[in-house]
């Protein structure tokens, strides 16, 4: 149960680079360019450590989630799209937000990231690093949180800085059609090869989300372009 320095290095190295581009990645620029950096940095710093710990559990004594993260992939393929519609929203001014509101924005971070990232590739890296070291649950947990923080803390850089010299509204509208559009392909991929389902139904269902993101998109911008006037 003793660290295990080179376990440890490799897991963080493993799991660093399969994180970087990943749509996790895309989601905390997303939330740095909207959120305050240190509640974004709180919020998936909380996800990380509470997906990796479950990753290691399960990877070191029982060995397999597949229908819970088939039904966590349609979960977030949901949370996608609603955090898609959600950069629409204007923010209120500074003055308008209270600090009561700080933790109700690092649980709603959180739970978007633990939603995006829960039997993502790189938890199930750690699952697998976890079976493949039974004896080293700590440093594999250790090495993978610390890879997956430090990977998404690039992209909170990167969203941060990005707020500097592209206007507001145009990472709003770009952040939204990023996050519908992989709502709706982890929806149909999920639904096709998770739930086995018949291809046009899997395009119904899709083509239903996707007209009714659509029609909540357009009613966003026009509710807002009337409140401006």
């Amino acid at each position: 149960m003793g660290l295990n320095i080179a376990v440890l290095f490799t897991t963080l190295f493993m799991v660093l680079i399969m994180e970087m581009g990943d749509k996790t990645q895309l989601l905390v620029m997303a939330m740095a360019s909207r959120y305050k950096p240190q509640h974004v940095f709180i919020g998936i710093s909380l996800a990380s450590i509470l997906l990796n710990m479950l990753a290691v559990i399960l990877g070191t004594y029982i060995g397999g989630i597949q229908v819970i993260q088939d039904c966590v992939r349609i979960g977030a393929s949901i949370l996608f799209i609603f955090f898609g519609l959600l950069s629409l929203k204007e923010e209120e001014t500074d003055g308008e937000k209270g600090h009561s509101l700080s933790e109700g924005v690092i649980l709603t971070i959180a739970l978007a990231f633990f939603l995006a990232e829960f039997g993502d590739k790189t938890q199930l890296s750690t699952f697998s690093f976890a079976a493949l070291y039974p004896e080293s649950p700590l440093s594999v947990f250790i090495g993978s949180t610390l890879g997956l923080i430090v990977a998404d803390c690039l992209g909170l850089i990167a969203g941060t800085l990005v707020i500097k010299w592209i206007p507001k509204k145009t990472i709003a509208f770009a952040s939204a059609v990023l996050f519908i559009f992989f709502g709706l392909v982890n929806g149909w991929i999920t639904l096709r090869e998770h739930f086995l389902l018949d291809i046009k139904i899997s395009a119904v269902i899709t083509g239903i989300t996707a007209l009714i993101s659509l029609l909540l998109f357009t009613l966003i911008i026009h509710f807002q372009n009337s409140h401006r006037r």
